[in-house]
């Protein structure tokens, strides 16, 4: 049977992967006390990734870092880059899927919080195989 990953498990390979590289926690629903610094992960999107051989869709996230802005940008930059090193490795699927690409799109915007902290969010790309073409 062909069967699309859900976005959920996606989602949660993410913040995994996020927490285990950065030692940082990673939400995808924000405590309302949590202290800076943290990440809250997001799903914006589930497309079909069209081939003439396989099935695979694409999905993209946003990974929103929080920190402290009392010393200008500097805490922000810092998580921005250990998020970043933390996405080389690869997020963990279930058995019977691939990942094909993962693959950043960058710093999408940065935004100076009413309470002095500092929001930065990354997009991320993911191209997940989960099975092949065939003729009856």
């Amino acid at each position: 049977m062909i069967k699309k990953l859900s976005f959920t498990t996606v989602l949660a390979a993410v913040i995994k992967t996020v927490k285990a590289g950065t030692e940082l926690e990673c939400y995808d629903l924000v405590p309302s006390d949590e202290d800076y610094p943290y990440y809250a992960a997001e799903i914006i999107g589930q497309i079909p990734d069209p081939s003439k051989t396989m099935w695979k869709e694409r999905y993209q996230i946003v990974i929103h870092a929080f920190a402290d802005g009392s010393n200008g940008s500097v805490a922000l930059f810092e998580i921005i880059d250990n998020l970043a090193e933390a996405m080389t490795m690869a997020i963990e699927l279930p058995a019977g899927y691939e990942l094909i690409m993962q693959t950043p799109t960058g710093v999408q915007q940065i935004y100076d919080e009413a309470d002095g902290s500092k929001h930065a969010i990354m997009g991320y790309d993911f191209t997940i195989f989960y099975g092949f073409k065939t003729k009856i």
